[in-house]
C-alpha cells in the first residue's frame, strides 16, 4: 500500500508539472551547467558532495540525500565555455551480495521512470535520463531529480516492484 501511495504521489506531481504552463514555472533551460544542477539539488534538500568537469569534458555533480543515498548527475552532449550539457543522466549504484542477487532484483524492479541494470561487480545500477531539447523549467528539473531520488531510495531500501 505504501508503494502504491508513493507511486500515485509521483504520478500526480508529474501531471501537475506537465499541466502548468512553462511561463508560470520559471525560466526554461535548453541545457544545464554546474550551477543549475547544484541549485536544483539544494532546492530539493540534497547535499552537493562534489562537482566538476571530467577529462572527457562532461559535467558531473555528486549528491547525498537526507537518508544517506549517494548518486551522481552527469552531462551528455556537453560543449562551450563554460561547459553546458543538453542531457543529464542521474545514476545510483547499490552493491549487493552477488551478481545473481543483482539479476534477481533487476527482474523485480518495475518502474517506468527509471532503468535498472546489472552494472557488474555486484552492482545494481539505477538511471534516469533527462533531455533538455526545446527547454525544461527549473521546477521540472527539480521534479525529475526528486522522482529519481524517490524511486532510487525505494529500490535502495529493498522495494521497487
Amino acid at each position: 500500500m505504501k508503494m502504491m501511495i508513493k507511486a500515485l504521489a509521483v504520478a500526480s506531481a508529474l501531471m501537475m508539472a506537465a499541466a502548468t504552463p512553462a511561463a508560470a514555472q520559471g525560466n526554461l533551460l535548453n541545457d544545464w551547467g554546474l550551477e543549475d544542477a547544484k541549485q536544483a539539488f539544494k532546492n530539493i534538500g540534497v547535499t552537493v558532495t562534489d562537482s566538476g568537469v571530467e577529462e572527457s569534458g562532461a559535467l558531473y555533480v555528486s549528491g547525498k540525500t537526507a537518508e544517506g543515498m549517494k548518486f551522481l548527475a552527469y552531462g551528455t552532449v556537453c560543449s562551450g565555455t563554460p561547459k553546458r550539457c543538453k542531457g543529464m543522466n542521474l545514476s545510483a549504484g547499490f552493491t549487493l551480495d552477488n551478481n545473481a542477487e543483482v539479476d534477481r532484483r533487476v527482474k523485480e524492479i518495475d518502474r517506468m521512470a527509471v532503468g535498472a541494470r546489472n552494472g557488474g561487480d555486484n552492482s545494481l545500477d539505477v538511471n534516469r535520463y533527462i533531455i533538455f531539447d526545446d527547454g525544461i523549467t527549473r521546477k521540472n528539473l527539480e521534479m525529475n531529480i526528486s522522482v529519481f531520488i524517490g524511486i532510487s531510495e525505494d529500490i535502495w531500501n529493498g522495494g521497487g516492484t
